[in-house]
């Protein structure tokens, strides 16, 4: 029963989650996909990040943090993501097709920009479901799928697929803005 219980919590919360995503990144004619996708998928990977409690004392925002615990857990944001694209009908294949990043598939936006401006808007949905970081990571990570399903039409799956595989490590081994949140956040 718990896990029922958990499972619609992350899935209103990735609702939650995705929707927010396109609302802070809508331009005037639409949205950009690459930068949606990957904008959300960092979070997830930011949250997963905060997770680990690493000791960061001296790290700047932005700064690339090699953890073992990245590697531990970041995979699971990646299956997370591949069971939610299944559970939708979207096929992924082994390996791309073409390269990921390229000048119609660069987000807009770098990663502290990205968190800066999402982190914001996410933390009331994760208090309101009572999201541990974890969690929240799982939840981000549902909101990607959601995402990439919801813009197939502007952005092919694989392609989604690999720029959210890319945010994912980006978001587990990059320190955010703020480094550490006070105790009273987290």
């Amino acid at each position: 029963m718990a896990d029922l219980v958990l499972g619609k919590t992350l899935s209103d919360s990735a609702r939650e989650y995705a929707n927010a995503t396109i609302a802070a990144l809508k331009l005037p004619g639409g949205v950009h996909p690459p930068t949606v996708v990957t904008a959300c998928a960092r979070m997830a990977g930011t949250y997963l990040f905060r997770s680990f409690e690493l000791k960061l004392a001296g790290v700047q925002p932005g700064q690339v943090v090699l953890s073992v615990e990245a590697n531990e857990h970041s995979p699971m944001l990646l299956r997370t993501a591949a069971a939610i694209l299944a559970n939708l009908g979207v096929t992924i294949s082994g390996s791309p097709t073409a390269a990921l990043i390229n000048e119609n598939t660069r987000p807009m936006h770098e990663f502290l920009q990205t968190q800066r401006l999402l982190e914001p808007l996410f933390a009331p949905i994760q208090i309101k479901y009572n999201l541990t970081m974890r969690q929240a990571a799982q939840g981000a990570a549902i909101a990607t799928a959601i995402l990439i399903h919801h813009l197939v039409k502007h952005l092919e799956p694989n392609a989604g697929f690999g720029l959210a595989a890319l945010a994912f490590i980006e978001g587990s081994k990059t320190a955010p803005d703020p480094v550490s949140l006070p105790d009273n956040v987290a």
